[in-house]
C-alpha cells in the first residue's frame, strides 16, 4: 500500500539533478557512517565523508546516472557528481562486473531534504588515516548510544577512544617555515598555503556567521583581520552547516579554513601567484557575488569565494596535508564555540548539530581552555 512507503527526496544543490528515495517506512531510519580516511578527505574537501546505506533494493535509475559526472574513487567505488554545481550525490560500491542485485549504493546524506528520522549515524571508521581524530571528536551525541569509533574499516580493526591521537601526531614537530600543500584527489586542484605573516592582516572582510550571527542585532567590532587566530600565527577555522553548503557537498557540514589569498600560491616555491582559474577548477555561481569552486575531475569541494572579501577566501579543510594531522592544528585555530547557520541545519538535522555542537565544545574545553557551557 502506498501509506506505507516512505518517500525522501534527495538534490543537488543547482536543482538539476533530484530524485526520490521510496522505500517501506519499516526500513527507517537508515543506516549512515562518517568515513575520516584520507581519500574521502580530499575526495570531498570536508572531514568527513558522511554517507547513508539503503536496503540493496534500492538501484538508482541508469537515466538518473548518466546525467552525472562520474569518478572512479577506488577500484570497487565510483561517485557521482552534478556537471554544474558539483554537489556528490551517490557512491556506487561493487566491482564492474557485479550485477545490480549484488551492489551496495551509498547516498551523500548532505543531499537529502531530511536526517531526523530518515537515518542514525551508526560508526565512524578510518580514524586512523586523520592522525589527530579529525572530525570524530567534533560529533559527540548528547542523547542515545555514540556511534562506534573503528581505527580502520568498521568491524576490522580496533575501536579507539574519544579524543584518541596517533603517535605519529604526538611526536610531529612541523618545521616553521614550510607550506602546506592543499590538493583533491585526482590531483586535478593542487596549491600550497604560506604561513601567516604581517601582510596576511592586510585585507579587509566583512565578519563572518562563524563569528557573529548574521541575523545578529549587536553592533559588530570595528574591522580587523579576524581571519587570523593565536595571535596572528594561525588562520581561523570553523565549521559551516548552511543548506547550500550542505548540497553543494553532499556531506552534513563543510569545514573552511579562512585564508588570504596572498598567502596562497600554486606552487611549492611561492613563486606562482594565486589565480581563481587553473587546473581543473570549476565554478558555480550559487547566489549573486557567492561562488563555489570544485574540481572538474573528482568534485572535490575546493572554495568560497564572494564578491564581498575578495581579499580572504575559505579553503575546504579536506584538502590539506598537514604532517600533524587532519585538523592542522599547527595552521588553524578552531572557533569551537560555534557552527556557521546552524539555524538552516536545526529544521532538518537537529539531532546532528546538537551533537557536533556538542563535541566541538567538549573538543573547545579539552585542547583550548574554554570552559564548557
Amino acid at each position: 500500500m502506498a501509506d506505507d512507503i516512505g518517500t525522501v527526496r534527495a538534490s543537488c544543490l543547482c536543482g538539476n539533478i533530484r530524485y526520490n528515495i521510496d522505500l517501506p517506512r519499516a526500513d527507517y531510519p537508515l543506516r549512515a557512517g562518517f568515513c575520516h580516511c584520507n581519500s574521502c578527505r580530499h575526495v570531498s574537501g570536508t572531514l568527513c565523508m558522511t554517507m547513508v546505506f539503503p536496503p540493496k533494493r534500492f538501484q538508482p535509475s541508469a537515466h538518473l546516472l548518466n546525467q552525472m559526472h562520474s569518478f572512479q574513487f577506488s577500484e570497487r567505488c565510483t561517485q557521482y557528481s552534478c556537471t554544474t554545481c558539483g554537489s556528490k550525490m551517490l557512491e556506487r560500491q561493487g566491482s564492474h562486473d557485479l550485477v545490480d542485485s549484488q551492489v551496495t549504493w551509498g547516498i551523500m546524506s548532505g543531499t537529502l531534504e531530511k536526517a531526523d528520522g530518515v537515518f542514525e549515524v551508526k560508526y565512524h571508521c578510518w580514524i586512523e588515516d586523520t592522525l589527530d581524530g579529525g572530525f570524530s571528536d567534533f560529533f559527540q551525541p548528547t542523547k542515545g548510544d555514540h556511534p562506534e569509533r573503528w581505527l580502520r574499516g568498521e568491524g576490522q580493526s580496533e575501536k579507539s577512544p574519544l579524543f584518541w591521537q596517533s603517535p605519529t601526531f604526538l611526536n610531529a614537530q612541523p618545521p616553521p617555515q614550510d607550506r602546506l600543500h592543499a590538493h583533491c584527489k585526482c590531483g586535478g586542484v593542487s596549491f600550497y598555503i604560506a604561513r601567516p605573516s604581517t601582510q596576511s592582516a592586510l585585507g579587509k572582510a566583512p565578519w563572518p556567521d562563524v563569528l557573529i550571527p548574521f541575523h545578529s542585532m549587536a553592533p559588530k567590532p570595528q574591522d580587523g583581520a579576524w581571519w587570523l587566530a593565536a595571535g596572528g600565527t594561525k588562520f581561523l577555522a570553523g565549521v559551516c552547516s548552511c543548506d547550500s553548503c550542505r548540497l553543494a557537498c553532499g556531506v552534513e557540514w563543510v569545514e573552511w579554513a579562512f585564508v588570504p589569498v596572498s598567502d596562497i600560491t600554486l606552487d611549492a616555491d611561492g613563486r606562482t601567484s594565486f589565480s581563481r582559474e587553473f587546473g581543473k577548477l570549476k565554478r558555480y555561481e550559487s547566489s549573486p557575488g557567492v561562488r563555489r569552486y570544485f574540481c572538474g575531475g573528482c568534485a572535490a569541494t575546493i572554495f568560497w569565494d564572494g564578491d564581498e572579501r575578495p581579499d580572504v577566501i575559505d579553503v575546504g579543510v579536506g584538502l590539506l596535508d598537514a604532517a600533524e594531522g587532519a585538523r592542522a592544528e599547527s595552521w588553524l585555530q578552531w572557533r569551537s564555540q560555534r557552527i556557521s547557520f546552524r539555524e538552516d541545519a536545526i529544521p532538518r538535522a537537529e539531532s546532528l548539530i546538537l551533537a557536533a555542537e556538542n563535541g566541538m565544545k567538549q573538543y573547545g574545553h579539552k585542547y583550548q581552555g574554554i570552559p564548557f557551557k
